[in-house]
């Protein structure tokens, strides 16, 4: 039974790894199995679906600006700093 057994690392691994390539059936089974018991792993699947339809759907990415915001910079180093 080991053998079937996955960390959430490795399972998450796989969700994203199983979008690139696909899966060997045992590697899906593995998955599945780690996915049927755990509810983390389950909402990472879900969410990384989420945002896989979300980026494929949205065709107009380069419209986004993408300019410094120099004081959000700064308040973000500032928090850095702060829990250092």
């Amino acid at each position: 039974m080991s053998l079937l057994k996955l960390s959430c690392k490795k399972a998450t691994e796989m969700v994203e790894q199983d979008k690139i390539v696909s899966l060997s059936l045992v590697d899906r089974l593995k998955l599945k199995l780690h996915i049927s018991v755990c509810k983390a792993c389950k909402v990472y699947q879900k969410q990384s679906d989420l945002l896989d339809t979300f980026f494929s759907k949205s065709k107009d990415l380069d419209d986004i600006p993408t300019e410094e915001n120099p004081q959000l910079k700064n308040k973000i180093l500032k928090q850095l700093d702060e829990n250092h």
